[in-house]
């Protein structure tokens, strides 16, 4: 997703199991798509994100060391980093309100990526009508 507009910019392809967020981004080949000097961002499901990225351009929010207390410019580097994550996370939520994405559907895997490209169609399409991308 595009962090400034909320834009939905690519599905990923569904994968079978339980896989850790990193493996689908570094498996889907995403990030060696990305033009020259365009980072990618992520939660902390995506720790380790600047090695994957060939130009070391990728950030996460910064964990809290263990037996200590989060450091101060720590703490202002996540909220800074929260302020332009939420665009994201609006979109994100604007996704999962759609039932085709939040029902149980016994076929969901079968038709799954194809589900998911039309919500993120109609969501791109909602932030282009009301001037939010």
């Amino acid at each position: 997703m595009d962090e400034e507009t909320g834009m939905v910019c690519d599905v990923s392809a569904r994968v079978a199991g339980s896989t850790a967020d990193m493996t689908v981004l570094v498996e889907s080949g995403v990030i060696g798509r990305l033009p020259d000097g365009v980072g990618v961002g992520g939660d902390l499901a995506y720790v380790g994100l600047a090695k994957a990225h060939p130009q070391g351009l990728g950030v996460t929010p910064r964990r809290k060391p263990r037996g200590k207390e989060r450091p101060r410019e720590d703490r202002v580097f996540n909220q800074a980093f929260a302020r332009r994550r939420i665009t994201v996370e609006h979109t994100i939520g604007r996704m999962r309100s759609y039932a085709a994405l939040s029902q149980i559907d016994c076929e969901h895997r079968k038709h799954h990526q194809a589900c998911v490209r039309a919500v993120a169609g109609l969501v791109n399409r909602q932030l282009r009508r009301y001037g939010r991308a």
